[in-house]
């Protein structure tokens, strides 16, 4: 019994060690693309992931955000998209938020708390569905505006990304393809 015990830890300790080493990256489905990229106004949604946080012995709901000025900051120095102050009006919406989980917490989800990952995500408003999303490792040495401004460099870096490759495709019209006619040479 005590092997089977080690052997469940060392592949708990490695299912961990996996999840950190992978936590930097971005996950993207391939076609919400078009919608990041053809996107013009973004809601960045304030107080949007309730936590619950603990002071002493009293554990309370929390419904405000740190990110909100150095998001705004981040996104004045873009100027990719118009941050507008009302989400009916945006293309999308922008969260950025910390937890436990190196998942986006479902939009409306209640978030159990925690302080060892920060994420941004980008969420569609029609569907709420997530786009695209990023982690960062929240540690002691990273300030606030420093995590922030590294998740919004992997957005900034995946839009410009998904725009030069749509320049780049080639779109060739219809008429610059003739056919070749098959001839017969003799030699």
């Amino acid at each position: 019994m005590n092997w089977v015990r080690s052997v469940a830890l060392e592949l708990a300790a490695l299912a961990i060690v996996c999840g950190v080493m992978f936590a930097q990256d971005s996950t993207v489905p391939a076609e919400p693309a078009r919608a990041l990229i053809q996107a013009k106004t973004i809601y960045l949604v304030s107080g949007h992931v309730k936590y619950y946080k603990t002071k002493g012995f009293k554990t309370h709901l929390v419904d405000d955000s740190p990110f909100e000025e150095p998001s705004h900051e981040e996104l004045q120095k873009w100027a990719r998209f118009q941050v507008v102050a009302d989400a009916k009006s945006a293309d999308l919406l922008l969260r950025i938020y910390e937890t436990s989980s190196t998942h986006p917490i479902p939009v409306g989800a209640v978030n159990s708390g925690g302080t060892a990952v920060m994420i941004l995500d980008v969420v569609q408003p029609s569907s709420k569905k997530i786009l695209w999303y990023s982690t960062k490792t929240a540690g002691l040495s990273w300030s606030t505006k420093t995590s922030v401004s590294a998740l919004f460099k992997n957005l900034r870096e995946y839009v410009e990304s998904q725009e030069s490759a749509a320049r780049a495709t080639p779109t060739t019209p219809q008429s610059a393809l003739k056919p070749v006619a098959a001839t017969s040479e003799q030699h």
